[in-house]
């Protein structure tokens, strides 16, 4: 399931792996020729995370229900982004959590001008 180039049209790949200006510049600065045996690793591995996810979340699901009180396991999922992206939410967390606020000044002042001004 290709979509449809029009005749002549210039296809190229930018590489990056972070969303990021200066990545996104580089990419843009270092365009490539695309590669079908990496579009169809990209496939396979989307195709694995939907997978694995979908069959993990049932067991999770199916293992954690009703064995911990207090725990809403209707549905427990998983996804091979979700731990990452939950790590960086944790970390987070504590930083707020053990965060200690500094001193710091503020300075306002009052001016009063005379005719020379």
């Amino acid at each position: 399931c290709r979509p449809a180039l029009r005749p002549g049209a210039i296809v190229k790949r930018a590489k990056f792996s972070a969303v990021t200006p200066d990545d996104i510049d580089k990419a843009m600065r270092t365009l490539g020729e695309p590669d079908e045996r990496l579009a169809e690793a990209v496939l396979a591995r989307q195709e694995l995370d939907l997978r694995v996810g979908v069959a993990f979340t049932r067991f999770t699901t199916r293992h954690f229900q009703g064995k911990y009180e207090g725990l809403d396991a209707r549905t427990l999922s998983y996804g091979p982004c979700q731990t990452p992206t939950l790590g960086f939410i944790v970390r987070r967390e504590d930083e707020i959590a053990t965060f200690e606020p500094e001193p710091y000044w503020v300075l306002r002042a009052r001016a009063k001008f005379g005719e020379g001004w």
